[in-house]
Order: structure tokens, then C-alpha cells, then sequence
């Protein structure tokens, strides 16, 4: 009644259910953040070898971010055996601050002594309200007898 056709569009679209979009997913050994809101994600790497089975891996370090988030979206992180989709990892976590579609989320995750059963391709994922934004393969071997324990 008496809006614009841009109005009603707008106001439409406060109501539609959109999920928020992704921007990265990176894995790496540490993430360090600069009181003035710089981040630098130090040693990228997209495996880990290990000696023997089941293997703990000390720290792994994920950086996701992600845009179109809303105040009351709920995010998850989890990283699962590619055949069995067995859960090794799972954090949920919500954006901290004042969000609105614009603002870019950045998630930090500092993962300690992360078990993996067996090797094999592995996936980390994270999830924004129910739908998987990101996701990437992540390989776990076994070391030959000249390799070191991680890389």
C-alpha cells in the first residue's frame, strides 16, 4: 500500500532466507592476527604424513570467511573420512560482532592434537546455516621409511 515497487522489493528481501556466501577456506599451521585486523595464515598445507595409525597431528590451523551473514546464522566446521564420512573434527561456533550482508566474517579455528584413524582423502568443510559453503580435500598418508613424521 503506497511503496514503490523498489520498496516492496527490499522489503522483500529482508525475508527471503539466503545463505551466506563463501569467500576461503585455508589450512595451515598458525594464524596470527594483527591488533589493527591484519591476518597472516603461516605454512598452507593440504596434507599431513604420518608415521603410523592412528596418527595425532599437534595443530592444524583453518581460516574460513564468508560474507551475507546474518546476527542469528550458526556456522559449523568439520573435517570427515571421504568414504566413511566419519567425523573427526566438528565445531560450531556463531560470527561474533555486528554482522549485516556486507560485513566479511573471518573464522579462526586453531585445532590441538587432531586424531586421524586411518589415511586416506579426508574432507574439511564448514557449514553456514545447514548449507556446506566450503570444502576441501585434505590427504592423509602413511610415511615411507625416508619420509619425516609431518609435513
Amino acid at each position: 500500500l503506497g511503496m514503490s515497487v523498489l520498496q516492496q522489493s527490499l522489503v522483500q528481501r529482508q525475508f527471503v532466507m539466503t545463505k551466506p556466501a563463501p569467500i576461503a577456506l585455508v589450512v595451515c599451521d598458525s594464524i596470527y592476527s594483527e591488533s589493527k585486523g591484519k591476518t597472516a595464515l603461516i605454512g598452507l598445507f593440504n596434507r599431513v604424513i604420518a608415521a603410523s595409525f592412528p596418527a595425532t597431528h599437534a595443530q592444524l590451523c583453518v581460516y574460513a570467511s564468508v560474507t551475507e551473514v546474518r546476527a542469528d546464522s550458526k556456522f559449523k566446521l568439520d573435517i570427515v573420512h571421504s568414504e566413511s564420512d566419519h567425523p573427526v573434527v566438528s565445531l560450531k561456533g556463531r560470527p561474533s560482532g555486528e554482522v549485516d550482508p556486507l560485513t566479511i566474517c573471518d573464522f579462526n579455528f586453531e585445532l590441538h592434537n587432531v586424531v586421524f584413524p586411518e589415511p586416506g582423502l579426508y574432507f574439511i568443510r564448514f557449514w553456514g546455516d545447514e548449507y556446506l559453503l566450503l570444502q576441501r580435500p585434505f590427504q592423509v598418508v602413511q610415511a615411507k621409511s625416508d619420509e619425516g613424521k609431518n609435513s
